[in-house]
């Protein structure tokens, strides 16, 4: 046992000895979960990642797999019926070029289906004595995306649809605007460009070459660090299974990170995205994503965080519940 302990001391001390590496700015600690909108248009489009407001090093490399598991039950009797789970896994890369320009790159995978989550929830909503007679009254565990387009355009996916696929690739830039310090914010300007790679017809991507500009900024406060971002989104397909997109959305992004030490940090987040579709029920309106969780550095090199993500006020246009899991890797700086 005092083996183990001095183990885990040494490794806790190594860790709060390295932390450098993952929060090159005195106005950062280590970062937001890293979870992107999960809205059922949102993950179709291109919408940003909240990311530490800070850049890599000179020649510094990051690797990602970032893990999310969704199920949504979202439904509008004359629109749609969104009854699905999703399982995705997402590839990214980064590569700090100069000490203020970042490179990016990233490639998500995905399995749509019908899961196994919705017992859980309907047990849990039970205990919270959440009326959801729509959903119980629907078959458990069912794979069923039906749109009826505002031009009589009726399109439907079912069990034999259910599979893996690849979804749209994204390649960007991030620039260090201010650098920060204790008591000044760090600014990063980014952009990013999705690469039309997963299949249309499927729900595996939208299509078209989509873009993205947005600023990012983090402050320390105390044992505190507050985050925050304004992206503007532009899409090139502006027409979806018979339903009107809009060509433009903007995404706000805030979140408080509590260090509980230098390598391990609780966090809470909210993202908001603005409309997506034209006339198109609760699509219509804003989408409000609200993530709890948790960050450790369990080594100089591995970052690791795990969280959970709940809908918040419209809940026909974003998941039920959702769980990410992710895994960072960071090579030391030059």
């Amino acid at each position: 046992m005092r083996i183990v302990a001095a183990a885990l001391l040494l490794g806790s001390g190594a860790a709060a000895q390295d932390v450098s590496d993952w929060n090159a700015s005195q106005a950062v600690g280590l970062g937001p979960l890293r979870l992107r909108a999960q809205s059922p248009l949102a993950i179709l489009r291109l919408t940003p990642t909240p990311e530490t407001p800070v850049t890599l090093r000179d020649g510094q490399w990051q690797l990602g797999l970032l893990t999310s598991w969704n199920n949504y039950f979202d439904v509008d009797p004359q629109r749609y019926t969104i009854d699905a789970e999703t399982l995705r896994f997402t590839l990214s890369a980064a590569y700090g070029v100069t000490p203020d320009l970042e490179l990016r790159a990233a490639l998500p995978v995905s399995y749509r289906g019908g899961g196994i989550l919705d017992r859980f929830i309907e047990n849990f909503e039970g205990l919270l004595k959440v009326p959801n007679e729509e959903r119980k009254r629907a078959p458990r565990n069912r794979y069923l995306i039906l749109i009826r387009g505002s031009d009589g355009q009726v399109f439907e996916r079912s069990g034999g649809d259910a599979g893996w696929g690849i979804e749209d690739a994204t390649a960007g830039v991030r620039y260090l605007l201010a650098r920060g310090t204790a008591s000044t914010p760090a600014v990063t300007a980014s952009f990013t460009l999705k690469l039309p790679a997963g299949r249309t017809a499927s729900l595996f991507s939208s299509g078209g070459y989509d873009v993205a500009a947005g600023v990012s900024a983090g402050q320390r406060l105390g044992r505190f660090n507050l985050y925050g971002s304004l992206v503007a989104m532009h899409y090139a397909t502006t027409e979806l299974a018979g339903v009107r997109l809009k060509p433009n959305q903007l995404s706000y992004f805030a979140g408080l990170e509590y260090r509980v030490s230098p390598g391990s940090s609780w966090l809470v987040q909210a993202l908001v995205t603005s409309p997506g579709a034209e006339n198109f029920g609760d699509f219509s309106k804003n989408t409000y994503e609200i993530t709890a969780g948790w960050k450790h550095l369990v080594s100089r090199a591995v970052l690791v965080e795990v969280s959970v993500l709940e809908n918040l006020l419209i809940f026909d246009n974003s998941p039920d519940v959702g769980f990410h899991v992710g895994l960072v890797w960071r090579s030391a700086p030059r």
